[in-house]
């Protein structure tokens, strides 16, 4: 079985083994606990400490396991050229750095930078080490194992739609924090599914985050197919990460609706300027990997074998 095939069954098997396990394990931690336990996990941690352990088991288990460095390599993580990661980072952040230029000239959004520099520098490092990590395991499934595996059987496009369509979707599968259990319940875990995909009762709403979460996909998936690599990728993501949360941190925005140019919830991804933007940063990465002319015959070796971006 493929890679992205596998992953996506254990995926399955990990979220029904939490949906029909969870209340039992639940009940099971709290009456060893007891009432003199000083805090009590919330179901929603029992969930994702099910959901994480299954996966993890069979993950660890698998006649190939998904760890091996082989695995890695084919995902687009390799030999091949890291320049590209931080090149890729530099692009995001240029890239919004401009929306931001853009978004304060139509007072959409001011800088709030009130905390002293160790502040920001602590904030600045936990904001990388979050998009660092977001970068990397996002692009790892959703790109090198999801998007390539799509690639191999089925058309560009089907791919490019597939596996980006997935990926803008699980960003609004959201775990309720306020979910409660009143007394053991053996339905609690589908209740608690059925609460995550609240969002998608009301399409419109998410319309707008929607294309633009799919827009920055296909644009990563992009990035992928033209340097056949994660590196590039990971580098446009984790910048973008980074920044937003900068972003988000060190300035205000004008009001809880930024209207259709810069979006309203969630904010920047759903507006019509930061599509125009993330395309842009297409165009830029297509000019980036172009071939490049034949070599000299005395250079053909030097080039041969990198997927490094050239200017």
């Amino acid at each position: 079985m493929k890679h992205y095939r596998k992953l996506l069954l254990f995926l399955f098997i990990a979220l029904a083994a939490a949906t029909i396990l969870s209340p039992w394990v639940g009940a099971l931690w709290h009456s060893i606990l007891g009432a003199g336990a000083r805090r009590r996990a919330s179901f929603g941690e029992i969930f994702a400490a099910v959901f994480i352990l299954t996966a993890a088991a069979l993950v660890l288990s698998s006649h190939r396991s998904l760890l091996r460095l082989q695995f890695l390599r084919d995902a687009g993580v390799g030999p091949s050229s890291r320049a590209n990661l931080f090149l890729g980072f530099l692009l995001a952040v240029a890239s919004m750095i401009a929306l931001g230029a853009v978004m304060a000239l139509a007072g959409s959004i001011t800088p709030a930078i009130t905390d002293p520099l160790h502040s920001i520098l602590r904030s600045a490092v936990k904001a990388l080490i979050t998009a660092s990590l977001v970068g990397f395991l996002e692009e790892l499934f959703f790109r090198g194992v999801l998007f390539k595996g799509l690639l191999e059987d089925a058309r560009p496009a089907t791919a490019f739609t597939a596996a980006n369509l997935l990926y803008a979707a699980s960003h609004f599968f959201r775990p309720p924090e306020a979910f409660q259990l009143n007394g053991f319940d053996p339905l609690a875990g589908f209740r608690f599914v059925g609460a995550a995909l609240e969002r998608f009762h009301d399409p419109a709403a998410i319309l707008p985050g929607f294309v633009g979460l799919f827009i920055i996909g296909v644009v990563l998936s992009y990035a992928l197919l033209r340097t056949q690599s994660l590196y590039l990728s990971i580098g446009l993501h984790a910048g973008w990460v980074f920044t937003i949360k900068m972003m988000s941190d060190f300035s205000e925005f004008t009001g809880a609706d930024l209207g259709w140019a810069f979006g309203a919830k969630p904010k920047i991804v759903s507006g019509v300027v930061t599509w125009v933007g993330i395309l842009l940063v297409g165009v830029v990465v297509h000019l980036m990997t172009r071939p490049r002319p034949n070599p000299p015959p005395g250079r053909e070796r030097e080039g041969r074998g990198s997927s490094q971006i050239r200017f």
